[in-house]
């Protein structure tokens, strides 16, 4: 399975919504307003699908399927 991933912008951290996905449910996903909380300080953190990727599960980088990328296709 994927984790969508986003970078915290209070921490410019790489952290995971919680979500796990495939990509075609991942380009599937409306571009809507979602919240996150941060484990590293334990803020919230608003998101829409264009500011995240997906990668496997695990990773602690950027990855390789930014979602205004895979979403082209």
């Amino acid at each position: 399975m994927l984790q969508i991933m986003l970078a915290y912008t209070r921490t410019a951290q790489f952290v995971p919504t919680g979500i796990e996905t495939d990509v075609d449910t991942f380009i599937a996903l409306p571009e809507a307003l979602s919240l996150t909380r941060c484990p590293a300080c334990v803020g919230n953190d608003y998101w829409t699908k264009s500011r995240t990727w997906i990668c496997n599960s695990g990773c602690s980088s950027r990855a390789v399927l930014p979602a205004e990328v895979v979403c082209r296709h």
